[in-house]
């Protein structure tokens, strides 16, 4: 199963086929058809929900008292990511929270030891100690289309003469959890997309005239819930993943400039509370006292 580019990663320009009796239809119609219905979905997503947590997607520890062994884990659940699609996790998903980490260190290690030319630096893991105690660790959530299954097609570009042609027959709208260690400086979480210098009324208060007024005039301004600048993504990450959590681990800093933090899987704390959250209707109307008709 191959990954793709997918067409909504940038904003698509709202273009619809128009079917014409007679006229031929191409591959590149039928992808825009589909662009076109996938992208006014994702639009009405993101303007009228936003983007976060919909339910579900917990990331916890499983507890292991064998450290080497311990998995962070990240329970079913779906999210709505930056470009308004649909990021589905129908199972447990799980990593050995050290093999990662050592992972990490080695290949660090070894490219100071063996530097090629040309090569992306991996940054110092030392760096990912902030406070002097913890090592810092996010977990997003991306989405990622991908290929399934073969079937023959016509051979195409530059091997017309081909009698093997093969190509997918479907795509599966996908996810991949993300473990970043925040080597950058001031790593932040995810804003809340509607505080905008308090002229939002405190929550739970009621609504009057003039709050409504300032409801209004925060919308014609368009600086808010949708049009916020998001601030919680490492350099060169994909910004319109969903961040989950973070998590801290007790670390102590190399003795040296070429040794590795040392961490304590012992010492872990999990924020899953930093992450935003998109409430169904429903729980808002059942928290304005509206009934779920059930009731007797």
């Amino acid at each position: 199963m191959a990954t793709m580019k997918d067409s909504l990663t940038a904003l698509p320009v709202p273009e619809r086929v128009s079917y014409i009796t007679g006229r031929m239809l191409g591959v590149d119609d039928f992808q825009a058809d589909q662009t076109y219905h996938r992208g006014r979905l994702a639009r009405a997503l993101t303007q009228l929900f936003g983007t976060g947590t919909v339910s579900g997607l917990l990331v916890q520890s499983d507890g292991n008292t064998n450290v080497k062994q311990l998995e962070i884990q990240v329970t079913p659940g779906v999210a709505i990511d930056r470009a308004g699609r649909i990021i589905e996790v129908p199972r447990l998903i799980c990593i050995v929270l050290d093999n990662w980490l050592t992972q990490l260190a080695t290949a660090w290690q070894n490219q100071l030891l063996h530097p090629i030319p040309g090569q992306t630096a991996i940054p110092d893991p030392n760096s990912a100690i902030h406070d002097g105690a913890n090592l810092m660790v996010d977990v997003f959530a991306t989405f990622v289309p991908c290929t399934r299954g073969l079937t023959p097609c016509f051979a195409a570009e530059d091997d017309y003469d081909a009698t093997d042609a093969f190509s997918a027959n479907r795509l599966l709208d996908s996810f991949a959890m993300q473990l970043a260690l925040r080597t950058d400086t001031n790593p932040l979480t995810p804003a809340d997309p509607w505080k905008t210098s308090g002229s939002l009324p405190a929550g739970g208060s009621n609504i009057t005239a003039p709050t409504l007024t300032t409801l209004q005039d925060l919308l014609l301004g368009a600086t808010a819930g949708p049009a916020s600048t998001p601030v919680e993504y490492p350099p060169g990450f994909d910004a319109t993943s969903v961040f989950l959590a973070r998590i801290l681990i007790g670390a102590t800093k190399g003795s040296t400039s070429n040794q590795p933090p040392t961490w304590d899987l012992t010492k872990i704390s999990i924020d899953n509370r930093s992450r935003l959250f998109l409430y169904p209707p429903s729980l808002l109307g059942r928290l304005c006292g509206l009934g779920a008709g059930t009731e007797t």
